[in-house]
């Protein structure tokens, strides 16, 4: 049996690491909870990391759209001449569809402990 090359060892290796989880992934959904109420549907959604000032809530037709952006950056200086620099950046965007007998123009957005909260009406009949 003939040993890998050193070639084929870096391609393993790479493979490897390439498949290997690092933390969160690039792109994650962020899970959304619909439930239907009296007068209508809550949907609530985590927004760890986002302010009411970095949410835009969007609807366009039959689609409701939820996005945001946020960056932050924090520098510490250590001593005279050290210092580090702390750059994070959060990103959401769902896009749902309204559910059939919705009223567009009815729709409230609250922001509560790190979760938006969005109350769809029913049309008036």
């Amino acid at each position: 049996m003939a040993l890998p090359s050193v070639l084929d060892e870096i391609d393993r290796l790479f493979d490897e690491l390439v498949r290997r989880p690092w933390g969160k992934a690039g792109r994650q959904v962020t899970p959304l909870d619909v439930r239907q109420v009296e007068d209508g549907w809550v949907v609530t959604l985590p927004v760890e990391d986002l302010s009411a000032k970095d949410l835009q809530v969007h609807v366009e037709g039959n689609w409701l759209t939820v996005s945001g952006h946020s960056r932050r950056a924090e520098e510490h200086r250590q001593g005279k001449t050290g210092w580090s620099r702390k750059e994070q950046e959060f990103s959401l965007s769902r896009t749902i569809a309204l559910p059939a007998g919705a009223d567009p123009s009815r729709i409230d957005a609250t922001i509560e402990k790190s979760t938006l909260t969005i109350h769809i009406r029913r049309r008036k009949p």
